[in-house]
């Protein structure tokens, strides 16, 4: 129950196909099936509108695709490293969680950089020399932790190595030449007379091997001269190998040319981008910009596709964008059978009704689910908006029957909802003729081409007169731009159960032979013409199909 299953209806979402999702959603969720999500693909039109807010219900989320996303993957979540962290202990981390990459964060949690295995080997087999941690401006506590080292006198001004690193191996003038005030010195054995003359040479630092003590008189010496000095019990090898480590991760992290992807990003794009470049991983910031995880080549096999339920829909070109890549659990659709394809078997419900919300509301009284008042009102809003308070041609007695139900369960007037509902939807004042075109419009591919249908009730055709040039110039566009052989506009008169129809593109001559009309001016009216399922789509099948 934990997964988030989309409950969603079509592309250009009207009254059926929203309420629907959100009736369903309810549903799964009271009998513990799924943890059902509703969501829209596009923008509510008035109408559904006005349903949604007649019963205080909410509008669902709009969900953009379902193409897996980097959020979706088993990336390797954010382990914090600082840029001050040292690379012993940097290393230490990442063997433990066999991470081959970490990225470098700051303060605020914003990506600075990105240490690989491959920086620190490639690292260690450089040249280092000795003013490596003068270079990486090491902090003293870094060496003091690397080294495991006690402390036998700390000067307070002493916070980052300044100097160069050395061995107290050489004697006399070679040892003046080389060693600076300032530089740090490891010494090794019981070397007294090294310790003097590194007190004459005015060094930085004195680190003790083997976990060597100095005699009271000689420490005191060092503190008068603010000669800090510590104590490791490594010998001098594994000092001189370790010290090096103690450098901050920041001097050898990757800083440029860092490929990113965020937590929004398709899986798509990372293939791409990953298909182009050569890295063992990749930082992944969510949409603040904060570095969350990182991500590697072999997570893109450990993919969680997405899970969804389809409503008054199955065609692929009706649903939401990379459907190819979820997984479909549940079809509730009174559409004729089309081109979805599954990967697995699923629940597939569908029914010759006028509404998938009388679908839905079957399935209430089937599993015995009380119907609030909230989802009993959408509900009904969706069946009358379908058949158009039962004048549709596919209106069933079945419809009405579930409709009068809900009616009684919401507690409204049947005629009075749906005639203030129509009045809410139809009016088109205000409306761009893109809007009007595309508030609830479809595609419909057949063998030899692919024709566009949409459709808008309106209780003022007359209205309408004023958009035609504009309306028709915008379809003929769009019919281009799409590559269809012809769109239509049905303007349904939702009172006298009539039509009109305008038509354009290349081959708008098929809508005479699919209808028997004379198109005047690319408009003609089809008389008792409401139903673009009944009555529109099989007259274009079957000329689309000659």
């Amino acid at each position: 129950m934990n997964e988030v299953v989309y409950v969603s209806g079509h592309k250009n979402p009207d009254t059926d196909s929203i309420c629907s999702a959100i009736a369903y959603s309810y549903l799964l969720k009271a009998i513990n099936r799924y943890n059902a999500v509703p969501v829209r693909l596009g923008e509510i039109n008035r109408e559904t509108e006005y349903v949604l807010k007649r019963f205080d219900v909410e509008i669902p989320m709009l969900l953009k695709t379902v193409k897996q996303k980097v959020e979706d993957l088993n990336y390797d979540k954010v382990t914090v490293f600082s840029k001050e962290l040292t690379l012993k202990t940097a290393w230490d981390l990442m063997k433990q969680q066999n991470l081959k990459s970490a990225p470098i964060l700051d303060d605020h949690g914003q990506l600075l950089g990105l240490l690989s295995t491959s920086n620190i080997v490639e690292g260690f087999m450089e040249k280092w020399d000795s003013s490596l941690l003068k270079d990486a401006h090491t902090p003293i506590e870094n060496v003091i932790d690397t080294l495991e080292a006690s402390i036998l006198y700390l000067n307070s001004n002493l916070k980052t190595i300044n100097g160069n690193l050395h061995i107290a191996a050489m004697r006399g003038e070679e040892a003046k030449k080389r060693i600076k005030p300032g530089d740090i010195v490891i010494v090794g054995g019981d070397r007294d007379d090294a310790v003097k003359s590194l007190i004459e040479a005015q060094v930085s630092l004195i680190i003790l091997t083997g976990s060597l003590e100095l005699e009271p008189e000689m420490l005191d010496l060092l503190k008068e001269k603010g000669i800090s000095v510590i104590s490791t019990p490594f010998n001098t090898y594994l000092t001189s190998q370790q010290i090096i480590q103690a450098i901050p991760v920041e001097h050898i992290m990757q800083k440029g040319n860092l490929k990113t992807f965020t937590t929004d990003d398709t899986l798509d794009h990372v293939k791409e981008v990953m298909s182009e470049t050569r890295f063992r991983s990749y930082p992944v910031l969510d949409l603040n910009n904060r570095c969350v995880g990182s991500i590697s080549r072999f997570a893109l096999l450990k993919g969680l596709r997405k899970k969804v339920i389809l409503v008054d829909h199955n065609e692929r070109g009706q649903s939401i964008p990379g459907i190819e890549e979820a997984d479909i659990l549940e079809i509730v659709d009174h559409h004729r059978v089309a081109d979805i394809q599954t990967v697995g078997p699923l629940l597939f419900r569908g029914e010759p009704l006028g509404s998938t919300a009388t679908i839905i509301t079957k399935i209430f009284d089937e599993l015995d689910v009380e119907i609030p008042k909230s989802i009993a009102g959408i509900l009904l809003g969706a069946i009358l908006s379908d058949t158009l308070l039962f004048k549709s041609p596919t209106c069933t007695p079945v419809d009405t029957k579930m409709a009068r139900k809900l009616s009684k369960i919401a507690d409204v007037q049947i005629q009075e909802f749906a005639m203030d509902m129509f009045k809410a939807g139809t009016s088109l004042a205000g409306k761009t003729v893109e809007e009007i075109f595309n508030q609830d419009f479809k595609k419909f591919p057949f063998e030899n081409g692919t024709v566009g249908v949409g459709q808008v009730n309106t209780m003022d055709i007359d209205g309408f007169a004023s958009y035609k040039a504009d309306m028709l110039d915008y379809m003929n566009q769009f019919a281009q731009d799409n590559n269809l052989d012809f769109v239509l506009l049905l303007l349904t008169d939702v009172i006298n159960a009539n039509s009109e129809i305008f038509a354009a593109g290349p081959k708008a001559y098929l809508v005479e032979q699919a209808f028997n009309i004379k198109l005047n001016e690319s408009q003609a009216t089809l008389e008792g013409v409401i139903s673009r399922k009944k009555q529109v789509v099989p007259a274009i099948t079957a000329v689309m199909s000659n």
